[in-house]
């Protein structure tokens, strides 16, 4: 049974990210996006995907750290509460809505070298485990760079796999989407 709720948890984590799944041999240019299964050292499934994004460091990490307009590119949040924030992390209540069903957790999110590596871990609210981090590397070009994101998610009991997996793929699509929008027009 731990195993389906790890699954399931798998499953879930695509639902609260903005990456996109796309075919492996699709990886060499720059619009496509790299999906991996990866396990955390806890034992906890989740992804890696890698994609690239056309702007600056900065304009990338504004996108990753304005919880002004997050809802803009991560669409399925139905609220986000800014509790505290600092040049070394924020900590973040989210409320998300997947189906009919509504959550709501709380992330401390630590800016582990600025302009590079976003951390984060849940401290509190639904789900046994979400932990993250989003990587903004050196790309091919200096205006094109490489984003690694890592996403872990248990959410402590059983949901359809499958069914969330394949509603989110076409979701997480229209994220990255989003996100190449916003940041081709800031």
């Amino acid at each position: 049974m731990n195993d389906k709720i790890q699954r399931a948890g798998f499953s879930l984590v695509l639902l609260l990210v903005g990456v996109a799944l796309t075919p492996v041999e699709a990886a060499a240019t720059e619009e496509a996006i790299l999906i991996e299964d990866v396990t955390n050292d806890q034992g906890v499934h989740g992804l890696r995907a890698t994609f690239h994004l056309q702007a600056s460091r900065k304009a990338i990490w504004a996108l990753l750290t304005d919880y002004d307009r997050f809802r803009e590119t991560f669409r399925g949040l139905r609220h986000i509460e800014i509790i505290d924030e600092d040049e070394r992390g924020a900590r973040v209540r989210y409320t998300i809505k997947a189906w009919i069903l509504t959550f709501a957790y709380t992330l401390q999110r630590d800016y582990v070298r600025p302009y590079e590596l976003i951390t984060w871990r849940r401290t509190g609210g639904d789900f046994r485990v979400i932990s993250g981090a989003w990587m903004i590397l050196p790309g091919p070009r200096e205006d094109l760079h490489e984003i690694v994101y890592e996403s872990y998610v248990d959410v402590g009991f059983l949901i359809p796999t499958a069914l969330v997996r394949n509603r989110a793929a076409k979701e997480l699509e229209k994220t990255i989407a989003r996100m190449r929008t916003r940041l081709a027009g800031d």
